[in-house]
């Protein structure tokens, strides 16, 4: 598994946000990522070992991407993905189970500010728009008052919190609650 984080920190240089050629003032992108996934101690977004009834396996990071930033006033935030796939039992003859990937949202120093699912990490991000070849499942200009509350919608069905200071509270979140 070391070789394997290794392997990624290495290849940090071929997943640069911005234009090609842009100065990047943090070239070790995949690196910075995956580190900020490991300390986000959110075992879904940490690769680990685990043992499910006696049986070993183990959860890999599979890889990162940085897709670029987003910006609304003087914040900026960064996306990438992360794709992960869940080892074969130890010992087995059984394929593993098919990956799945996060949507990651970080700070500008690589710290993990919300994320979500992602069905198919296979994606890009054009200036506000997030593609999944030509069809666009997010955009990232809407600020109207439910993107702010719930978050923007990606894929229809996944939610990645609205990161911005301007967010608005969620009602069910701050009524009161009713004893009986």
């Amino acid at each position: 598994m070391r070789s394997t984080l290794l392997a990624l920190l290495l290849s940090g240089c071929l997943a640069l946000a911005g234009e090609p050629g842009a100065y990047t003032p943090q070239p070790n992108l995949v690196g910075q990522i995956t580190s900020a996934l490991v300390t986000s101690k959110l075992d879904h977004l940490t690769p680990h070992t685990y043992q499910d009834k006696g049986t070993k396996f183990s959860y890999n990071l599979q890889s990162v991407a940085c897709l670029g930033t987003i910006e609304r006033g003087n914040e900026r935030f960064i996306l990438a993905t992360a794709l992960f796939i869940r080892s074969s039992a130890e010992n087995s003859e059984y394929p593993p189970p098919r990956h799945h990937g996060f949507l990651l949202c970080l700070s500008t120093d690589f710290h993990l500010i919300s994320h979500c699912s992602l069905d198919f990490p296979n994606v890009k991000l054009n200036g506000t728009q997030l593609l999944r070849g030509d069809e666009t499942i997010a955009d990232f200009a809407a600020s109207d008052p439910a993107t702010r509350r719930r978050g923007f919608v990606i894929d229809r069905s996944h939610f990645l919190p609205y990161p911005f200071a301007d967010r608005l509270p969620d009602p069910a979140a701050t009524a009161p609650s009713k004893q009986p």
